[in-house]
């Protein structure tokens, strides 16, 4: 698989910049040495609201205290770019990252390391899908129909929410400002302004399509249509600090790929998802090559 391109920089500086974050993006960490916090905090993307994110994974913040012997705390983020900036400050030591968030963190010198990946279901494929999708009666049944339409995104960093539906609106024909672009700021807050009317079609990741929403928000399927289904998409890293402290790594790494799973927890899932998988950062060159077709906004040095 192909590495990264000399000719770009996933470059975060820009995007923070943009989102009017006050973190520098260059300059030292203020986790640079090895360190065994008291407490660790698990930083998660705003993929739905507050609550519900962090019940659903409760499951997964137990199985770490355990195998850490610390006091773990969730925190959701505002967006993706400050779960990014968190990290780089060590104020976030485990992040729930979406793959393409991942990547930006990674390549802009964020100090960290893929524990795992997601899986939907034991001995499934790592992979998942984007949606863009209308409603039943807008009379829309293809992404060419959008010309001239308002498109909502989830954040400029989401891989479903974003970076795959922009890949599939260009193979479709349309570039950017032949449709008017918003960003919701959750995957949740994408479906329900398509709902309202907010907006003419949204980007959704499909569990939350599927499974999720529906139970939480009461969406209904028969209201939608699918317009859109992309390539397969490799599933969102749990990744650390490399600065922790190696033995706490390796503690809490072990319990998550022996034990971070529905069967071992005795749970119906974690967040969706029955367990995890093993990753490493080469895993997600496929986000980087996408960043090359499409030279989005957000994977570029700016």
């Amino acid at each position: 698989m192909p590495g990264k391109s000399p000719r770009r920089t996933v470059a975060l500086c820009a995007v923070s910049a943009a989102l009017t974050l006050t973190a520098a993006c260059g300059g030292a960490s203020n986790a640079d040495s090895a360190s065994d916090p008291d407490t660790l905090v698990m930083g998660l993307i705003p993929n739905e609201n507050a609550a519900s994110l962090n019940a659903s994974y409760q499951p997964l913040k137990d199985l770490i205290a355990e195998a850490s012997g610390k006091e773990v705390e969730l925190e959701v983020m505002t967006n993706y770019a400050a779960l990014i900036e968190a990290q780089r400050a060590g104020t976030v030591h485990i992040a729930m990252y979406g793959p393409f968030s991942y990547v930006l963190a990674k390549d802009s010198g964020v100090d960290i390391s893929p524990i795992a990946a997601e899986l939907y279901e034991k001995g499934g494929d790592p992979s998942y899908h984007s949606y863009m999708v209308a409603r039943a009666d807008s009379g829309l049944t293809e992404l060419s129909d959008l010309r001239g339409r308002t498109v909502c995104f989830v954040d400029p960093n989401s891989t479903s929410g974003r970076l795959y539906p922009l890949s599939g609106l260009m193979q479709a024909g349309l570039n950017e400002g032949d449709y008017t672009e918003r960003f919701a700021g959750g995957h949740d807050a994408s479906l329900l302004a398509v709902r309202d009317g907010d907006c003419d079609a949204g980007a959704v990741r499909d569990l939350l399509y599927e499974e999720v929403l529906p139970e939480q928000e009461g969406i209904d399927h028969d209201d939608y249509t699918v317009l859109w289904k992309s390539d397969p998409v490799v599933n969102s890293p749990l990744a650390i600090l490399n600065s922790l402290d190696p033995e706490l790594r390796e503690s809490i790494s072990e319990a998550v790929l022996e034990r971070g799973n529905a069967d071992a927890l005795g749970v119906d899932d974690i967040a969706g998802y029955w367990g995890f998988t093993e990753a490493d950062d080469a895993f997600y060159d496929p986000i980087r090559e996408l960043c090359e077709i499409t030279e989005a906004e957000a994977c570029e040095a700016g």
